[in-house]
């Protein structure tokens, strides 16, 4: 369903239709955006700016863009690029995140401090994890997607994409498990 829905929208953006770019970018800017963050270690400036960017090469690149496989893999693969080619230019610092993504109306002050913490806590670990292995975790487990449409994304191999999921998945047990990494 999701393909048909990308397929008919990209078609009317071809035709000139310029509420089909809102749709699209409606669609998927927020998804792009977070998958930045998590990439920037957190820095929501640069996340900013990096989607910016990402979605200007899609208006470039629209025209010419032709249906094989899934365009949010093509989507996803321009993001993975992009941040990819800005992390290899530029080595940014780590920085803790200090943006509440989400709120429950429902949590109580105790419970979204709590979550707060916790998610901090683990993106920091995150954060540890070398770029190819933070990559497809960020990919598979906060934008769900699957292996083969990761390996699609990333350019590698299915069975690549398995191995630094799982290895990606062993040091962040590990680090979360060390006691001095919540003392630090």
């Amino acid at each position: 369903m999701d393909m048909i829905q990308d397929w008919i929208i990209i078609n009317k953006i071809k035709m000139g239709d310029p509420d089909a770019w809102d749709i699209l970018v409606h669609k998927y800017y927020d998804s792009v955006y977070f998958y930045c963050v998590r990439r920037c270690y957190g820095d929501c400036d640069i996340a900013s700016d990096l989607t910016q960017d990402i979605f200007l090469k899609l208006v470039e690149s629209l025209p010419r863009y032709r249906f094989i496989g899934k365009f949010q893999n093509y989507l996803y693969t321009m993001a993975v690029n992009t941040c990819n080619n800005y992390l290899k230019k530029r080595h940014i610092e780590q920085i803790e995140l200090t943006d509440n993504f989400t709120t429950d109306s429902d949590t109580s002050l105790i419970d979204e401090i709590l979550h707060d913490e916790r998610k901090e806590t683990v993106q920091k670990a995150l954060d540890l994890l070398p770029e190819i292995q933070r990559e497809v975790v960020i990919l598979r487990y906060y934008h769900d997607l699957k292996v083969k449409d990761i390996a699609t994304i990333t350019g590698v191999g299915v069975s690549t994409v398995q191995s630094r999921i799982y290895q990606g998945l062993r040091k962040l047990e590990k680090v979360l498990e060390r006691e001095e990494f919540y003392d630090g």
